[in-house]
């Protein structure tokens, strides 16, 4: 009788295979993982920030001054209207003495400027809300955006002028330059003529201006967008800052060639529509005066 056959042993997993499997596995769910993130939680996980900036000789009245700081919205590419008011909540939430908006109001995909009617009606301040054009408002049409914004919102643009914030018979100056890639800077226009020891805040949507700044105008702090914090970012290092000084603009309260600069990360995508590691943001900053 012939016995039966033996069944065959399974090869066994060798230690290389099984090490290759987890590793493919485990990229892919790392790779999921992050997809979600970048796609779907971090553009809209708004994040809040506070930080104290010393001024020299800042006036007494305005010790504690606070600005609001909301840049980049695109509209309206790939942010919605509930965002928009979310964020509006915010900044209502913050409290800030003024709030400002330096730059790309808009966004060049629809090709034609976009009714602004009501978008940003909750982004208000007691001393004003203040803004400048950004690179994307110009190619869209820098003209056409600057007269919508005009018409159609509460915002004064300040691009190469500058207005003077007074309190308790005290003033500072905020001051604006155009888009340092599709318009001008006018430093004498926003700067010049001003007491030399009057504190001064710019707004520039392209933070490279604290480096290119021409000699002999004082600024204190500027504050800019542009940059989205590279938008696709690891930590300390993004692959792509539209800056011709690399990383330094990235992100965040930096030091320029004479003056502070804060760059925020703004509130809208663009190109690659996702964020990683750079979530949109609104920011105030409290001045505080120190002695020169």
């Amino acid at each position: 009788m012939q016995e039966p056959a033996k069944p065959r042993n399974k090869r066994p997993l060798t230690k290389r295979a099984i090490t290759r499997r987890n590793f493919f596995k485990g990229a892919g769910v790392l790779l999921g993982a992050v997809s979600i993130d970048a796609f779907l939680i971090e553009p809209n996980w708004l994040e809040i920030n506070y930080l104290k900036v010393p001024i020299k000789n800042l006036p007494k009245a305005f010790d504690g001054y606070r600005m609001g700081l909301a840049s980049d919205i695109h509209w309206p590419e790939m942010v919605e209207p509930e965002f928009i008011q979310r964020v509006g909540a915010e900044i209502q939430k913050g409290k800030p003495d003024i709030l400002c908006v330096p730059g790309d109001i808009c966004d060049e995909s629809l090709g034609y400027i976009p009714d602004l009617t009501d978008v940003f009606k909750n982004w208000t301040a007691p001393d004003g809300t203040f803004a400048t054009l950004g690179n994307h408002d110009w190619w869209l049409d820098g003209p056409g955006v600057r007269k919508e914004v005009l018409n159609n919102t509460h915002f004064q643009l300040i691009d190469n002028s500058r207005v003077l914030l007074e309190r308790g018979g005290e003033a500072i100056a905020l001051a604006g330059v155009g888009d340092l890639w599709e318009d001008k800077i006018d430093a004498e226009a926003a700067l010049g003529g001003l007491d030399p020891k009057m504190p001064r805040i710019l707004l520039s949507h392209n933070p490279d201006v604290a480096h290119d700044m021409p000699d002999g105008y004082r600024v204190d702090l500027q504050l800019s967008g542009h940059t989205h914090g590279g938008q696709i970012a690891l930590p300390g290092w993004a692959p792509v800052v539209p800056s011709k000084y690399g990383q330094t603009f990235k992100h965040g309260l930096v030091q320029g060639r004479k003056n502070l600069v804060y760059v925020t990360r703004g509130l809208a995508r663009w190109g690659v529509h996702a964020r990683f590691c750079a979530r949109p943001e609104v920011t105030f900053i409290d001045l505080v005066s120190v002695d020169a």
